[in-house]
């Protein structure tokens, strides 16, 4: 990984407090329910959604028939609570800066150190994963992705491509597992009721982050 990535911040602190090697995850829980008019918040955080234009096509196998359901959409969750992500952009601009109200920025110059210090830092248990995140049409079709709860987990919809965003990721389940995740046929797009019960933090300590980064400040 030679692209370099970058963190924005909102405060200075936060800054040093990443630069002295305190790495703060957050469940994908925690980010489905954030509220600040899809920022950093996504109601389809953690979940992939196939909302084909004309309505959803069922096909019965034993009978042999296929229906459309209009307004319908599928959807594939992972276990959002027991997947944690910290995220960071592959994009240095005023446009990320302006909309995310950061004060500064830690520019991340060796991504791969960065996950081995992350690994060494993180339980014995769990599985880690470093990657950047795709962007996705609701009228795309959902294959393979609906069955890798990994892949959903660095899928985003395409109205937050401004982002750019990479992700690491880790969980001490069998979250990341095939098939492991919640699947519903969904009419419209209300939005749930936040669950704060499932919002989970890790803080996660590795040695100073000096050495492989370099602080900007506007």
């Amino acid at each position: 990984m030679r692209h370099c990535l970058y963190k924005y911040f909102t405060e200075r602190k936060w800054a040093d407090t990443f630069l002295d090697g305190e790495i703060l995850f957050r469940s994908l829980s925690y980010f489905r329910d954030y509220e600040d008019n899809s920022v950093r918040g996504d109601q389809k955080e953690g979940t992939s959604v196939f909302r084909p234009e004309g309505g959803l096509i069922v096909t019965n196998h034993t009978q042999g028939t296929a229906f459309t359901m209009p307004g319908f959409a599928f959807e594939a969750t992972a276990k959002q609570d027991e997947i944690f992500a910290f995220c960071v952009s592959r994009s240095l601009t005023d446009e990320l800066r302006t909309k995310l109200k950061a004060v500064a920025c830690v520019e991340i110059l060796r991504v791969q150190t960065l996950c081995e210090r992350m690994r060494k830092a993180l339980p014995a248990n769990a599985t880690f994963r470093a990657e950047r995140v795709e962007y996705y049409d609701q009228s795309d079709a959902p294959n393979p992705r609906w069955a890798l709860p990994d892949r959903i987990a660095v899928s985003k919809l395409e109205n937050f491509k401004w982002q750019n965003e990479f992700r690491f990721l880790f969980c001490c389940t069998d979250a990341f597992g095939f098939e492991k995740g919640d699947y519903r046929l969904v009419k419209g797009d209300a939005r749930e009721a936040p669950k704060p019960a499932e919002h989970h933090n890790h803080l996660l300590k590795t040695q100073s982050l000096c050495d492989i980064c370099r602080l900007h400040q506007f």
